[in-house]
């Protein structure tokens, strides 16, 4: 597939960073919710685990055919689909009333950001060229991060007056409403091309797209697959950790549950800055170079946010968000770096992948590790799997 952009890339990455914004306002919230919800809907610390791994699962199952057909259909229409399929998850969620509905609803929302980042990533990095490709899908990144900041931050606002349904229902509309905004994108043809294997083409469609898909895993790096492997290790301790976040700072730290929720979503907002700086470092210093940085810092705050005394837990804590947020211009764009141009919508896809699929199992170990020692146990194994993860970077090769 090739992309021929007609109007300006300034434009382009607009939408593309405002949509990013409301595919993610919901992505934390039913996270920052947890201790609220196992006191309304009588959950145990599994159960709890489950809101989170549970539809993380189902975006699992969800993405492999839907990344065979990425590189196929309008991004247009992909990313759509997947600012509904948010606004309505959000609307559903406003209005649950016990533990079923509640995890059928918010089960769409890891959905949606699955349907959108591959369409919205692979326009983003072949719109602009090598030296311009790490600023601008830190740019890209800021967005997102803005979004998953603003649903704890709302939520922490409103828990005590309004309550934790209201904080949902405040966003379907312009969620919705924003789905609009993918049809001002500049028209975009997309041409799919039989991937060259040496044969002659077969008239069977499905036997075509059958050989350009093993010509193209034949062709996915090695750096791709350690890419992978890095990124697997460091989501598993980080969201084991990011589960029970709030639960951590309310029941050791004395943290009431709407300022823990308010502190969870601000953390998000200083990725806003950690994201633009990330895209501008790892253009400067080199995308592997900044993550390897960014890993070993987190490591510190992770350990900072554990043995450190209360008065310095924010400002650590805070930090963590900007060693978090700064990660995404350079991990997206080195999947761009190790993956074949006319699969890249793919790559994304199996890069998407992969945190649903640890995120899937993590809460769960993290529920083990809490009922075997205690909450505190989770800081060493983030801390642990992190160092592992930047480690594995180290062992990526150079582009040739």
């Amino acid at each position: 597939m090739f992309y021929r952009v007609r109007t300006g890339s300034g434009w382009l990455l607009s939408i593309c960073t405002i949509t990013h914004v409301f595919v993610h306002v919901f992505t934390m919230m039913h996270i920052a919710l947890i201790p609220v919800l196992m006191e309304e809907f009588k959950l145990s610390i599994y159960e709890a685990g489950l809101l989170v791994s549970i539809p993380r699962a189902i975006s699992i199952l969800a993405s492999l055919p839907y990344g065979l057909i990425a590189d196929r259909v309008d991004p247009r229409k992909l990313i759509a689909l997947s600012l509904l399929t948010t606004g309505f998850s959000g609307l559903s969620a406003s209005h649950s009333w016990n533990f079923v509905t509640l995890l059928a609803s918010i089960s769409f929302i890891p959905l949606s950001s699955t349907i959108y980042h591959p369409p919205a990533l692979k326009i983003v990095s072949e719109t602009f060229p090598n030296e311009r490709q790490s600023k601008a899908l830190g740019i890209h990144g800021a967005g997102g991060t803005m979004g998953v900041a603003i649903g704890p931050v709302t939520l922490g606002l409103m828990l005590d007056k309004f309550g934790w349904r209201f904080s949902y229902l405040v966003w379907c509309i312009p969620v919705i409403l924003s789905a609009l905004l993918t049809y001002t994108l500049p028209r975009v043809e997309t041409t799919v091309e039989a991937e060259s294997t040496g044969e002659e083409s077969s008239p069977n469609p499905a036997v075509n797209r059958d050989k350009g898909l093993t010509a193209a895993l034949r062709r996915i790096e090695r750096g791709y697959l350690l890419l992978l492997m890095a990124m697997g290790i460091n989501s598993m301790g980080q969201q084991a950790l990011s589960a029970y976040m709030t639960t951590y700072l309310v029941s050791v730290r004395g943290i009431s549950e709407s300022n823990a929720s308010l502190l969870f979503g601000l953390n998000p907002f200083i990725g806003i800055l950690g994201s633009l700086v990330g895209g501008y470092l790892s253009s400067k210093l080199g995308s592997k170079n900044w993550l390897f940085i960014a890993y070993i810092s987190r490591v510190f705050v992770y350990s900072g946010i554990w043995l450190s005394p209360f008065w310095m837990l924010v400002p650590i804590y805070l930090t963590g968000g900007f060693f978090g947020g700064s990660t995404l211009a350079p991990s997206t764009t080195l999947v761009a770096i190790y993956s074949p141009r006319k699969r890249r919508g793919l790559a994304y896809t199996i890069f998407m992948l992969l945190p649903s699929l640890v995120g899937s199992v993590s809460p769960l170990i993290a529920a083990w590790l809490i009922e075997t020692y205690d909450i505190t146990g989770l800081f060493p194994f983030a801390m642990a799997l992190t160092f592992s993860s930047a480690l594995v970077l180290q062992t990526l090769p150079k582009r040739k």
